[in-house]
């Protein structure tokens, strides 16, 4: 069963829980990691053949390595990317002093209601229609959801939906990946607090004015730069000249 932590806010407990964007479970990544070495070396003919088919997998996993993962590998990388560690309640706290309508209301409530059949009284969910984005009221795995009004092409009108998460209870302000034995980034390690405002900005919740307005703007550096190559894309879709 995964981990839920109620996360504490002016309304009573929601059953609704966030199971999407979850880190990996413990036990998932400790068997990609393999088994137990054994204690017998390998022949020297054998190591050979590990070598050759080492080199033959990693090269064929080529296509699901990215393009500037460099910048996410090694301790330095991650040094650098493991600051400004937030709650996710401070979050919505500076949001909010930016003008952003962020809640720590969970998105749905409950109401008794008579039931016209038994005439007992049931539980009802209604809707949170308030508010442009609301922090969910339960964690699970160390994240908790976000939900938010956006626009439904099909439908054509507003719809309420869980867009990003943020790590909780701390998580801090750039992503740190799992990487595999070839190198290929297979999860989320921390969700960073950036990784949830992109998704918001791209998701045509939030602007890149009120997060920079909120946070302050992100330095021109290597940290940064994924994050600022999917800003440059969402205007240029934004602005029409790409689909």
């Amino acid at each position: 069963m995964p981990q839920v932590s109620e996360i504490m806010s002016n309304l009573p407990r929601s059953t609704q829980t966030y199971d999407q964007e979850l880190a990996l479970d413990p036990s998932y990544l400790k068997a990609l990691e393999g088994a137990e070495p054994s204690d017998r070396k390998p022949s020297s003919e054998e190591q050979e053949q590990l070598d050759q088919a080492y080199i033959a997998n990693y090269l064929a996993r080529a296509p699901q390595r990215w393009e500037d993962q460099q910048r996410f590998m090694g301790e330095e990388n991650e040094r650098r990317r493991f600051v400004n560690l937030m709650h996710p309640h401070r979050i919505f706290r500076l949001l909010r002093r930016a003008g952003v309508d962020a809640r720590i209301d969970a998105p749905d409530f409950y109401v008794w209601q008579t039931d016209d059949q038994t005439g007992k009284p049931i539980l009802i969910k209604r809707p949170r229609t308030v508010g442009r984005l609301w922090l969910h009221n339960e964690a699970v795995e160390g994240r908790v959801g976000v939900s938010a009004w956006v626009w439904d092409k099909q439908l054509q009108q507003r719809v309420r939906r869980a867009v990003t998460s943020l790590q909780y209870p701390y998580g801090p302000e750039w992503s740190l990946m799992h990487f595999d034995e070839f190198d290929v980034p297979i999860a989320e390690k921390f969700r960073g607090w950036r990784t949830a405002m992109l998704h918001l900005i791209e998701a045509d919740v939030l602007t890149e004015e009120e997060v920079d307005q909120a946070f302050g703007p992100v330095a021109l550096d290597a940290v940064s730069l994924v994050y600022r190559k999917h800003l440059y894309v969402h205007r240029q879709r934004r602005w029409g000249l790409i689909q």
